[in-house]
C-alpha cells in the first residue's frame, strides 16, 4: 500500500522558464560560460552541505560581478524560480487530505533549501528531503536509505516522481517506486489503482 510520495523539485512542483545561470548571464549581459562551469563542476559541493553559498558570493566578486548583499542575489535568483506547477499542487492537497503523506524530495544548497520549506512550499507538504541536509545527492542510493530509515517503513511502501531517469534508476535500486513525471495528467493516472479506493470515498461502493 502507497503511504508516501515523494516529489522533486525543478521540472516537477516548479516549472522555471530557463535555469538561473542563464537568466542571471542574460539579465547583466555576462558572459554565460563561466556560470555553466560552476554549475557543473563546484556546484556538487553546494548540494550536498560542503560549502556555502553566501560565503562563495561575499568572497568571490569577480566571479560573480553582484554589488550587493549575498542575501540580495538570493533572493533575486529563488524568486525568479519560484514557478509553482498549481495543477501539481492541487492533487498534491487532495492526496494529503486523504490521509497520503507528500514529500518534496530535491537536490539544493541550504538556502534554497530553507527557502523551499519557509517561503515556496510554507505548509503545502509533509516535509522536505533535500541533499544539502541529507549529505548525498539525488545520484546516490544512500540518499533514498535515508529517507527510507527517517520514514520508518519498507520502501514499497514509497512512489517517487522525478523528471530524471538516472535519479530514478538509482531510487528503483533500493526498492522506491520510482515513476518519471511527464504531466499531472501522468501521474493521476499512476497513482489510479494504487490508491484509488483512499482518493475516492465511493471507490469501494462502485467495486460491488
Amino acid at each position: 500500500m502507497i503511504k508516501v510520495i515523494l516529489f522533486d523539485l525543478d521540472g516537477v512542483l516548479t516549472l522555471p522558464r530557463e535555469i538561473f545561470s542563464v537568466l542571471y548571464a542574460r539579465s547583466y549581459s555576462y558572459d554565460l560560460a563561466p556560470f555553466t562551469n560552476f554549475f557543473q563542476n563546484e556546484w556538487v559541493d553546494f548540494v550536498v552541505g560542503k560549502k556555502d553559498l553566501k560565503r562563495h558570493i561575499r568572497n568571490n566578486p569577480d566571479f560573480w560581478k553582484w554589488d550587493k548583499s549575498p542575501e540580495k542575489l538570493l533572493q533575486f535568483w529563488f524568486e525568479s524560480e519560484n514557478t509553482k506547477n498549481d495543477a501539481l499542487l492541487n492533487l498534491i492537497h487532495k492526496l494529503r487530505n486523504s490521509g497520503i503523506k507528500c514529500y518534496i524530495a530535491t537536490e539544493q544548497d541550504r538556502y534554497r533549501t530553507d527557502y523551499i520549506k519557509n517561503v515556496m512550499f510554507a505548509g503545502e507538504f509533509d516535509g522536505i528531503f533535500s541533499t544539502a541536509e541529507i549529505g548525498y545527492r539525488k545520484n546516490d542510493p544512500r540518499f533514498y536509505k535515508i529517507i527510507i530509515n527517517k520514514l520508518a517503513m519498507p520502501a514499497k511502501n514509497i512512489i517517487f516522481f522525478d523528471d530524471s531517469e538516472s535519479k530514478l534508476s538509482v531510487a528503483k535500486e533500493v526498492g522506491i517506486d520510482a515513476h518519471l513525471y511527464k504531466s499531472v495528467k501522468n501521474v493521476d493516472n499512476t497513482l489510479t489503482g494504487l490508491i484509488s479506493k483512499v482518493l475516492d470515498p465511493y471507490a469501494q461502493l462502485k467495486d460491488t
